[in-house]
C-alpha cells in the first residue's frame, strides 16, 4: 500500500487526544463501576440521574441536548430506569414532550451514591493531588469546546 506507514499509527496512539480522551473516558467509568457497584449502580446510570435530577422536569430529547448524546440511546437508559422505579416520565407524547424526574427511590439512590461519588472524588484527588485534578477537568471542558466549534 503506498504512502502507508505503520509506525504513524503509533503517534495517533501518543499524540491524539481523541485517543487519549477515550481510553481516559473507559478508565473511569470502570473506576466509578467499581464505586458504585454496591448500589447497584452504574457510572453512566449515576451521571444520567444527576442529569435529570439538576433539571428536573427536561424532555428527554432537552437532556440528550445538554448531555450531547442521541435521544435513542438515552431513551433505552431511561426505560432500564424506569423499570427500576428511579426515573419517572409524566406529560407529552414521545421523547420530545415527556418530562423526566426522579421518583422517591430515584432520590434515595441518589442520597446514598453522593457520599460514595464524593469519596471516589476525593481518592482521585488524593492520587493526583487537588490542583492537577482541578486543572485536568478544566483542560476536558476546554478541550470540548474547542473541538465543537472545529470541523462542523
Amino acid at each position: 500500500m503506498n504512502g502507508f506507514d505503520p509506525e504513524s499509527l503509533k503517534v495517533v496512539a501518543a499524540e491524539c487526544p481523541g485517543f487519549q480522551a477515550r481510553a481516559t473516558a473507559r478508565a473511569l467509568t470502570r473506576y466509578y463501576n467499581a464505586c458504585f457497584k454496591p448500589l447497584g449502580l452504574t457510572a453512566e446510570q449515576f451521571s444520567l440521574l444527576v442529569g435529570i435530577g439538576a433539571a428536573e422536569g427536561a424532555t428527554l430529547v432537552e437532556l440528550a441536548d445538554k448531555a450531547g448524546v442521541d435521544p435513542t440511546t438515552l431513551s433505552r437508559n431511561v426505560q432500564n430506569l424506569e423499570s427500576r422505579h428511579l426515573v419517572c416520565a409524566e406529560g407529552g407524547r414521545g421523547r420530545a414532550g415527556k418530562r423526566l424526574a426522579l421518583t422517591t427511590s430515584g432520590r434515595q439512590l441518589m442520597a446514598d451514591a453522593f457520599p460514595v461519588w464524593n469519596w471516589a472524588k476525593a481518592e482521585l484527588a488524593r492520587r493526583l493531588g487537588d490542583e492537577q485534578l482541578r486543572s485536568t477537568r478544566q483542560a476536558m471542558e476546554a478541550l470540548a469546546k474547542a473541538a465543537e466549534s472545529s470541523c462542523t
